[in-house]
């Protein structure tokens, strides 16, 4: 079973990830985004239970005060939908990945021992007047280096 995490600040509280991204879009040349809201996200692949999923994003991957999460479950990746106006960008097969391998061991700390294989991503929800264009913009010219990492628009 395939678990993914998604981060998000709760009312109230500003996201220090967005505080100049719609600035930072119309500098590569990109107008008409009013708005973007960034998640990280994390995709546990593992015979987990829901309850420890749970337990995971709430003990360990999320701040109780600040944050929020939402857990989406999939038998496999090609059950995945994207959210619409939305970019997610994650280390392409084979990078190394340094803050999966850290939640790998805290998972284990939790008292977690199903071997559990992790991915970390990042999440853009944006706003505005989008289309795909726009979008493949935003992602290959801002947030995704493509060398190392591979991006999803919708």
């Amino acid at each position: 079973m395939i678990f993914e995490i998604a981060i998000k600040m709760k009312k109230g509280f500003s996201n220090p990830h967005t505080t100049h991204l719609v600035g930072d879009i119309e500098g590569i040349g990109v107008k008409g985004i009013k708005s973007v809201e960034y998640m990280p996200v994390y995709r546990l692949d593992s015979d987990i239970t829901e309850k420890q999923s749970e337990k995971i994003a709430s003990e360990l991957l999320s701040d109780k005060i600040t944050e929020e999460f939402g857990i989406n479950k999939y038998n496999s990746l090609n059950d995945k939908k994207i959210e619409k106006n939305s970019i997610e960008v994650w280390f392409k097969s084979g990078v190394t990945d340094t803050v999966s391998e850290s939640v790998v061991k805290a998972i284990k700390d939790l008292g977690i021992l199903n071997t559990v294989a992790v991915k970390t991503g990042h999440k853009y929800l944006l706003n505005g007047e989008i289309d795909d264009k726009k979008l493949t913009k935003i992602a290959t010219g801002l947030l995704a280096n493509t060398l190392i990492q591979e991006y999803k628009i919708k």
